[in-house]
């Protein structure tokens, strides 16, 4: 099998229009931002952006496009009934995941726009939830399944957005462990009410 070498130009091109797009959503809505505008930041022609993006919000695409696959890798991983017990692994995860490239990654979920964002890993989580449910045959309803972990998941994307948009005085770790805390007596809840 024949592996493909990496062209450095393009990934220093492409990190280029990555750190100036950064620089500019830290002062402006990403909106406004034009294509010349990024390109004078990046140090690049606009001929050398349209080859590697058709528009602004391209970039963001692909930075929201890498964050989930990291987060996709993360959600495969998991033990979901072991999840359910105790979410603070997997939120451990996601959570320094997120955190990871946090000038990256901090503007699309403190922005106007972070909905994007969110919905994608809400689908994600569901999408990996319901995947593991039926490869591992668990005896659940799928279709009450799927509304149970889209509740659990728009909170928890609801609380790190929060926590992003507040420079809390919480420390990550200490976040999850809340989150856990939450799902966990939810879990309890629901199955104190169907036993």
């Amino acid at each position: 099998m024949e592996k493909r070498s990496v062209d450095k130009r393009v990934v220093k091109t492409k990190n280029a229009i990555r750190n100036a797009f950064n620089d500019l959503v830290q002062t402006k809505d990403m909106m406004d931002i034009s294509v010349s505008e990024l390109t004078e930041a990046a140090h690049i022609t606009r001929s050398t952006f349209y080859m590697y993006y058709d528009s602004v919000s391209a970039v963001r695409d692909q930075i929201e496009n890498d964050i989930i696959s990291h987060l996709d890798d993360i959600m495969n991983k998991q033990d979901w009934l072991a999840c359910m017990v105790n979410p603070f692994p997997m939120l451990d995860a996601i959570g320094k995941e997120i955190t990871k490239y946090d000038e990256f990654n901090r503007y699309i979920l403190c922005g106007n726009h972070s909905g994007s964002l969110l919905e994608k890993v809400n689908q994600r989580v569901v999408d990996a939830f319901i995947k593991y449910a039926v490869e591992n045959k668990l005896d659940i309803d799928v279709s009450r399944a799927k509304y149970i972990a889209a509740f659990i998941a728009a909170g928890i994307c609801e609380c790190f957005k929060i926590w992003f948009n507040h420079k809390s005085s919480l420390t990550l770790e200490e976040l999850c462990m809340r989150i856990s805390e939450f799902v966990t007596k939810g879990v309890q809840i629901l199955r104190g009410i169907e036993g």
